[in-house]
């Protein structure tokens, strides 16, 4: 029994760890199924921002570029309608800081003129960073997207490059370049990505129109590093490439309601209770059956079914050994038992017969077998070995521990006696029934001298 009982520990146990496992699987499964539900929606927010980000910085450049239509066509009337012209395209460009124009690459003509005086007359080609730029949106006679670059109070600006020529589609006869000088800071702030985007990095590359090769010139460079999705943002010639990644001190699952979050273990492991509750409800009710099958009700002892089971088993095991150890059978019957059933009652008789077979439990080994096989009947299965003057020790035992002392049933106190039979295994003997039957005899010899 205790072997059973340590063996169903262990396998509840092994159950509920197995259990246990199973449930943090697919709890990491759904965790990361969410997570990537976050990230395609966050995904999905950042090609907005990289929408917005592209079309309001082409919206301002070709906003601008109407200046540079009007300088080809009629470029000796630019200086008279310069500041009209220039101050309608700040109101209309969302972004846009200044404008310059430079004619043959010379700044002539800034827009607002406050704050900017110091710009006007500078030769590009005296300052090679920005001829650069100049000279490559000559090269590519198209609007090109410089930057970002500093001005002024740590303020970040991009400038965009329009090449202006005098003979349109042809573009041969090079007149200048018009600068237009876009804030880049208040455009990203404008987005307000920390608030449509918490718990995220975003970064930015790609100076000077350069593309995913190019520079970070916005946030770390770690964010590409670890980026979960990426996005290219377009302009007339060249790129910028926009990342995002999760912070590192920030669980994005952090903004999913705690119960849809823990949702996998607040199921598995009610599952698991209910699971090893059950089968702890199933193993009782087994137990139960077990024992009303194998044990008699009222005595407790094993009845005749496991007793037979038992005595089966050491009999064919003695069957095949070379060298048998032996064993024995006592067959016992409660003395004039019909009698105390007649004169006091079955109550008193159910009560005689427990205390009967408590008794001869506690005159035997721990390791030998009693059982009531019905009736006043009992069994002794004596797994030692016994022979000849030990067995006899045994059966006066028994006998003195069962007749010491009276019954008490209330207050009536009944003495009570009874015949023991015996048989030893012998290889002889071709069945367990025969070994009964042996004992059986032996034992109404004594009751019938008795």
């Amino acid at each position: 029994m205790l072997f059973k009982k340590w063996t169903v520990i262990g396998f509840l146990v092994l159950l509920a760890c197995i259990l246990m496992v199973l449930v943090e699987f697919i709890f990491q499964r759904h965790q990361e199924v969410m997570r990537q539900e976050i990230q395609s929606r966050t995904t999905e927010e950042l090609s907005i921002i990289r929408f917005k980000l592209e079309a309001t910085i082409l919206a301002d450049i070709y906003v601008a570029k109407s200046l540079s239509t009007l300088t080809t066509v009629n470029a000796s009337t630019v200086a008279e309608s310069w500041e009209k012209v220039s101050q309608r395209i700040m109101e209309q460009g969302k972004y846009i800081r200044s404008l310059s124009l430079a004619p043959n690459d010379i700044i002539e003509y800034v827009y607002p003129l406050k704050g900017n005086q110091k710009v006007v007359g500078l030769d590009f080609r005296t300052m090679p960073e920005q001829w650069k730029t100049v000279k490559q949106a000559h090269e590519l006679k198209e609007i090109f997207i410089a930057g970002p670059i500093e001005r002024g109070a740590g303020k970040q600006v991009i400038i965009a490059r329009c090449p202006v020529f005098l003979d349109p589609p042809y573009n041969q006869f090079y007149w200048g370049v018009i600068s237009v000088d876009i804030d880049i800071d208040s455009l990203l702030q404008s987005l307000k990505v920390d608030e449509v985007l918490p718990g995220y990095d975003i970064a930015i590359r790609g100076k000077d129109s350069s593309g995913e090769l190019g520079p970070v010139f916005w946030g770390e460079p770690d964010v590409f590093q670890h980026a979960f999705a990426q996005e290219m943002i377009y302009f007339p010639h060249g790129s910028w490439r926009i990342a995002i990644a999760e912070q590192d001190n920030v669980n994005i699952l952090d903004q999913v309601p705690w119960f849809q979050t823990n949702i996998v273990r607040v199921i598995g492991y009610l599952l698991l209770i209910f699971l090893i509750a059950s089968f702890l409800v199933i193993y009782r009710l087994y137990d139960k059956s077990n024992r009303l099958s194998l044990y008699d009700e009222l005595t407790h002892l094993p009845n005749r079914r496991y007793f037979m089971s038992e005595l089966n088993r050491y009999f064919e095991r003695e069957k095949r050994a070379k060298q048998p150890m032996g064993f024995a059978l006592l067959c016992i019957d409660v003395n004039k038992f019909k009698t105390i059933n007649d004169t006091h009652g079955h109550n008193v008789g159910d009560q005689v017969l427990v205390e009967c077979a408590r008794r001869i439990e506690n005159a035997i080994r721990d390791n030998d077998c009693a059982a009531r096989i019905g009736g006043d009947e009992f069994l002794v299965l004596l797994k030692g070995g016994e022979k000849g003057e030990d067995l006899r020790k045994i059966m006066d035992r028994v006998r003195h521990a069962v007749g010491v002392t009276p019954v008490i049933c209330g207050e009536l106190a009944i003495p009570v006696g009874i015949s023991v039979g015996y048989t030893r295994y012998s290889p002889e003997m071709q069945s367990v029934n025969e070994m009964i039957h042996h004992a059986d005899n032996e034992m109404y010899d004594e009751k019938s001298s008795s």
